[in-house]
């Protein structure tokens, strides 16, 4: 099984992840051998095939190759081919996706959801940004917390978290959920401002302001991933 592997010098112990492109990395302490590191890959042989396939199926329920769910909507995908720049469109039930024809000749362009173009990823990332943006400076108000930078990702295990320093992260791949689910991910993140924890006062904090936290933590388990 191929794998990549990551030094870290304070790390005391081997720790095993699977990447945004679907590969194992290894997080090892310096100088740990590599018949060591090797033989504990293959000890998690099971769990990275299972936490593999949850990650391709967690995204493909959300984007095929003919269409995309945005904010729990599903949208039907319309490729055409243009003599102007990339670009993506919503128009009504229908995400345009528009690829430059560089050919003279008349082109069939085609979309693969395993590999969407930059500019289409460019696109889910810009609309999840300008969005949770938007809730987070809402719901802080509403809860009265403060916080200090915001920063997306691609995390391949959470849909977000809470730094001591009080910087908040998010997956930007919660454009693809209900405004709902979305709505609590932030209240769970904002609440760690208040608690640094899972206690009873968290959960007291996060059920005040989304009472059907439950079932939004169910469905969001659902997916594979977490969040802390």
């Amino acid at each position: 099984m191929e794998y990549t592997v990551k030094i870290h010098k304070r790390s005391k112990k081997l720790s095993l992840r699977i990447g945004k492109d679907g590969m194992p990395q290894v997080t090892i302490p310096a100088f740990t051998p590599k018949f060591i590191v090797k033989k504990f890959v293959a000890q998690n042989n099971h769990w990275i095939q299972k936490h593999q396939k949850i990650k391709k199926d967690s995204i493909a329920q959300f984007l095929t190759n003919s269409s995309v769910t945005l904010f729990g909507k599903r949208y039907k995908i319309k490729i055409i081919s243009t003599l102007q720049p990339s670009k993506v469109s919503l128009l009504d039930d229908v995400i345009q996706i528009a690829f430059h024809n560089t050919s003279k000749k008349r082109l069939h362009p085609s979309f693969n959801s395993s590999n969407p173009p930059v500019f289409f990823t460019k696109f889910l990332k810009n609309t999840a940004t300008h969005y949770i943006i938007k809730r987070i400076v809402d719901l802080a108000e509403k809860m009265d917390i403060k916080y200090k930078n915001i920063h997306f990702k691609e995390q391949t295990t959470r849909w977000g978290s809470c730094s001591s320093k009080g910087n908040l992260n998010f997956n930007w791949r919660l454009v693809h959920f209900a405004p709902k689910i979305i709505d609590y991910v932030i209240i769970h993140e904002l609440a760690h401002r208040e608690q640094m924890n899972h206690s009873d006062k968290f959960w007291q904090l996060v059920e005040k302001h989304d009472p059907e936290y439950r079932l939004n933590r169910r469905w969001l388990k659902e997916t594979g991933s977490k969040i802390d």
